[in-house]
């Protein structure tokens, strides 16, 4: 056929920071988009599926920091976003057990990070969670002199203050951190910031300081009884319990709230020997958990309520009684407004309550000169552009930053803050984003002549990860097992792949059907009538075939819709003039 050849991207091969090739990356890999760390996320699955786990793990550590972390307790954005978790195509791909099998069944870093020679400049960061390290990770490579202090007596911070050892065992913890460590970052832990160096010093003798300390004020309910004695925040209970061995707990234990904590402070009293409830103030529909975690409470012999808020802790010496009163959710402005039905109070004998009902950003630390430029008269950083504040070289970073969050939002914030803090001291933006765009043939770059994925593998159904029997469920015994090597081969040929572009070139296109002929899913191939492209070029939609009215008797022309397309790679192989291409398109990492 004649004409010109219209195609999705703008150059058949190479780097491109065209905003048609950022488009077809954002429009077409739901799971990266959705991924707050931008994960090459069918990237590493893809060197799963080819039994390359070192390669996964190297991948993810390159865009994460914390693969054998995040494999256990990722919030799972990407699995929402997951094409394969649309109606009628079953369930997403077990994107974060993948991750995790990566570390387990991988974790050697066979790609190593390409670190540049020393830039001269030093960087002080404050705070070893996630958020700190990941930015220190980021500085370190670019040539920054880095320094982390921590207050507390070991690295980590919610992921060994916070979350129980029976979801995140400590030695994944360590690994990875000591491999941020081994890039040159230096650690100096049990260094109080504020007590034994000011931070105005520490600003003085860096060329940047980045505030990385989290949000370790809890926030406590104003009813009365608030104050009595068993009554505490669950960052205060978890942080002994995790880091100072606490060992006790009352018999009869209500938990306030409904999010991550609410849950790990319930199965840990649990596992402290207490009969717990939890009551929320919401429905479940509300609730920020991982998939399946109240589930879990529940299996533990844990008791969820909802709709339910304390009115009254009572007590003499220590807490005794909870008054909890009934809720509602009415929309008003398109806003839920919680009500509290008034004479609906239940009494419950307790002995300790746990309160999960957030925590913000502690800024008393922060003094001197520093304190007068960059907090605001409610005591908060001022912050622009998510990371700068008043002062050029003081820069924040993670929940420090965003208020709390989640440990993926944050270390993708730790990373944003990193690249700013280089642009603050190089003048290179080292955040600009590029496209990798690789031309793919079959004889040449696929094991067998042929492609990844076989329409057979679109039915597979989902794996549910392993997980520890209930009777072994004590102390810090990890309850999720993990997928072991074939089961994650098999999870991992789910995926679509959708970082792979199949395009019929018109021109060669002889019209003969054998395309349509082995069309796995109805609509990926289309024989339209014309495409409509806007003023970038970009393809926005296709004209429908008005048989009679085409330019041949049937259609003119064949399109593959990216988003049908399950890259089964039948049309390719059939195709008999070769009219039909394959580019491997990804984001430019930073290495």
């Amino acid at each position: 056929m004649s004409g010109p050849k219209i195609t999705a991207l703008t150059k058949p091969e190479g780097i491109s920071s065209h905003a048609r090739d950022i488009a077809w990356v954002e429009a077409n890999i739901p799971c990266q988009v959705a991924c707050p760390a931008g994960t090459d996320i069918p990237g590493y699955i893809e060197a799963i599926n080819n039994g390359k786990l070192d390669e996964a793990y190297s991948i993810n550590f390159r865009d994460n920091v914390f693969p054998g972390v995040l494999g256990r307790v990722c919030s799972r954005p990407c699995e929402s976003a997951c094409r394969h978790s649309r109606p009628g195509l079953g369930d997403s791909v077990a994107i974060c057990a993948l991750k995790r099998s990566s570390a387990d069944l991988g974790g050697a870093l066979t790609i190593r990070p390409e670190m540049k020679s020393s830039s001269g400049y030093h960087v002080a960061v404050i705070g070893a969670g996630v958020a700190g390290l990941a930015a220190a990770r980021d500085l370190a490579l670019e040539g920054h002199k880095v320094i982390v202090y921590e207050k507390h007596s070991r690295p980590g911070g919610m992921m060994v203050q916070g979350i129980p050892s029976f979801r995140l065992p400590r030695d994944v913890v360590e690994h990875e951190i000591n491999q941020v460590l081994s890039l040159g970052v230096e650690l100096k832990c049990g260094v109080s910031i504020g007590n034994d160096y000011s931070l105005d010093t520490l600003v003085d003798s860096h060329d940047a300081v980045v505030l990385a300390a989290g949000t370790l004020n809890g926030n406590r309910l104003d009813i009365p009884g608030g104050n009595l004695a068993g009554v505490e925040h669950g960052l205060e209970f978890l942080m002994m319990v995790n880091e100072q061995g606490r060992k006790h707990i009352g018999s009869n234990v209500v938990v306030i709230g409904g999010g991550y904590t609410a849950m790990d402070c319930a199965r840990t009293a649990i596992r402290l020997g207490a009969e717990t409830a939890v009551y929320y103030r919401r429905g479940p529909q509300d609730m920020v958990v991982l998939p399946g975690e109240v589930q879990e409470l529940l299996n533990e012999t844990g008791a969820m309520n909802y709709f339910k808020t304390p009115s009254q802790f009572r007590g003499g010496e220590s807490i005794q009684q909870v008054s909890l009163a009934k809720t509602r959710i009415d929309m008003e402005g398109g806003k839920s407004i919680i009500r509290i039905d008034t004479g609906s109070s239940t009494d419950i004998d307790v002995d300790s309550v746990i309160l999960a009902t957030g925590q913000t950003a502690d800024t008393d630390w922060i003094s001197g000169h520093i304190r007068e430029a960059i907090l605001n008269e409610q005591g908060d950083v001022s912050i622009a552009q998510g990371a700068l504040t008043p002062d050029p070289k003081v820069f924040v970073a993670g929940d420090f930053a965003t208020g709390a969050t989640t440990l993926i939002d944050a270390i993708a914030h730790g990373r944003k803050t990193a690249s700013l803090v280089t642009r603050f001291l190089t003048g290179q933006d080292i955040s600009s984003r590029k496209v990798q765009i690789e031309k793919k043939r079959f004889g040449v770059d696929f094991e067998g002549g042929r492609f990844l994925r076989t329409q057979e593998m679109n039915v597979i159904p989902i794996t549910p990860v392993p997980a520890l029997d209930l009777v072994d469920r004590q102390g810090s015994k990890e309850v999720e097992l993990g997928y072991d090597n074939g089961t994650s081969v098999e999870a991992a040929k789910r995926c679509y792949l959708c970082h792979y572009k199949f395009e019929i070139d018109n021109r060669l296109c002889v019209l003969c059907d054998e395309c349509i002929k082995v069309k796995p899913t109805e609509g990926c191939i289309l024989p339209v009538s014309g495409l409509e492209v806007d003023a970038a070029g970009v393809v926005v939609r296709y004209k429908h075939l008005q048989k009679g009215k085409s330019d041949s008797l049937y259609y003119n022309q064949l399109w593959i819709d990216q988003d049908k397309c399950i890259r089964c790679g039948q049309c390719e192989a059939v195709c008999p003039v070769g009219a039909i291409s394959i580019q491997k398109v990804s984001f430019v990492k930073v290495q």
